[in-house]
Order: structure tokens, then C-alpha cells, then sequence
């Protein structure tokens, strides 16, 4: 029960934190959560093993299905939030062709969905 707990409560800080524009620092203040974005070598460590894993590839499929396309890995946002027992959070952003923008989050590499960056 606890997980399930975290996991929902993961989420909704997850698309509180990537549903709109702006810093994750003023994300942070505004959910009450304390977060730390990951950055450098360590970033890049943790992309790769996210875009490695089977769970990101079939989220992938899922998205593009839906006529999305994924432009790698350059503006992938990584965060820790240790409010919920340091879960590491991870929004991916797919492009459609008329201009939207829809951030897919993953937490602790489970796919949790994707939302619009509105």
C-alpha cells in the first residue's frame, strides 16, 4: 500500500512539476516538494539507461502511435524528488505536427503517461 502510495503521489508531483512551462525550481516552490534536477555525466547516465530499457521503448511506440515523434534526447528533464523518498522523475517531450508538445513521465522507469505542456 505504501508503494502504491508513492506512486500516485509521484505522480501528481510529476505532472505539477512538467505540465507547464517554467524552471523546475519554481515548480518546486509552488507543489512544496524539494527537488534537485540532475545534471552533467549523471543525466546523461540515467537517459541512457531510460532510453535502453523496455519500458521506455514501448512507451515510445505508445506515444508515437498516437502521432507523436520523439527528437531525442536533447531536452529530457531529470529530477529527484526527495519529498517521496528521493523518486527519480523523468519527462520526455514528443512533438506533434501541429505544434503541441506533450511531456511522457516516467518514475523510478515506469511510464506514468504523457500530459500536454500547456
Amino acid at each position: 500500500m505504501k508503494k502504491l502510495l508513492t506512486i500516485i503521489g509521484g505522480l501528481v508531483v510529476a505532472v505539477s512539476l512538467f505540465a507547464g512551462f517554467g524552471n523546475t525550481a519554481k515548480a518546486a516552490t509552488d507543489c512544496g516538494c524539494d527537488t534537485s534536477p540532475v545534471l552533467g555525466a549523471e543525466k546523461n547516465k540515467i537517459i541512457a539507461n531510460l532510453i535502453s530499457s523496455q519500458e521506455f521503448k514501448d512507451a515510445k511506440l505508445s506515444v508515437r502511435n498516437e502521432g507523436f515523434s520523439w527528437k531525442g534526447v536533447k531536452n529530457i528533464e531529470v529530477i529527484v524528488n526527495h519529498t517521496f523518498g528521493d523518486a527519480l522523475m523523468i519527462g520526455v517531450p514528443f512533438y506533434h505536427q501541429d505544434g503541441s508538445i506533450e511531456m511522457a513521465v516516467f518514475i523510478n522507469g515506469h511510464y506514468m503517461g504523457h500530459n500536454p505542456m500547456e
